[in-house]
């Protein structure tokens, strides 16, 4: 990379994926990484609470994401970083790591089910995000309604889609990298599930 900015941010052998020092849509990424066993860095982003109550994402928005910005005018959280190769949005980045690491099908046929298999895990997380994110009366009030007929919904599309192909995993019998998106979304439901005694 041309600006010295940006050359702290890219060890020369590793492949760096950014995000918030939460486990969010950057946990996929991370798993993915440690999966294949390839050297990876974190570049986790911390959000501080300012004397007047406010959050601070300065650490990010007035930091790396000027410089990144030069070389990827979408960039935003999560990232990766290969090179002089810089990626950002959730699936593209799996889709690209995935790619990279030999998790993404092995044919044409398992790079859509890849595809398909993604954008229904994303599903599954846009209705949990509108839980986990809200008000704690909200999320109260509305976890039951999630467990007994958002979730079903998603699982038995999930589980047709696994009988359908007889594999073990979403795209085939070995893990691909829409797999690590699920066991996030399934580890996610089955803490709040533990919270409730569900």
């Amino acid at each position: 990379f041309c600006n010295s900015a940006m050359a702290s941010l890219v060890p020369s052998d590793k492949v760096v994926v950014g995000y918030w020092s939460i486990r969010g849509l950057g946990a996929p990424l991370r798993m993915l990484c440690e999966y294949s066993g390839q050297p990876y860095e974190c570049k986790n982003y911390h959000v501080r609470k300012g004397p007047d109550g406010r959050f601070d994402w300065s650490e990010w928005l007035e930091k790396d994401k000027l410089v990144l910005r030069e070389h990827n005018p979408l960039i935003n959280l999560p990232f990766v970083i290969d090179g002089s190769v810089v990626v950002t949005q959730s699936n593209a980045c799996l889709s690209y790591l995935g790619r990279k690491f030999g998790l993404w099908g092995s044919n044409e046929d398992e790079v859509r089910r890849a595809e398909q298999s993604l954008a229904q895990v994303f599903d599954l997380r846009n209705d949990a995000v509108d839980l986990f994110y809200s008000p704690q009366d909200a999320f109260a009030a509305g976890l039951a309604g999630h467990f007994e007929r958002r979730l079903p919904s998603h699982y038995t599309k999930l589980e047709g889609w696994l009988q359908r192909h007889g594999t073990r995993f979403l795209v085939a019998d070995r893990p691909s990298a829409p797999d690590f998106a699920l066991w996030e979304m399934i580890d996610q439901h089955e803490m709040c599930a533990g919270k409730v005694g569900r």
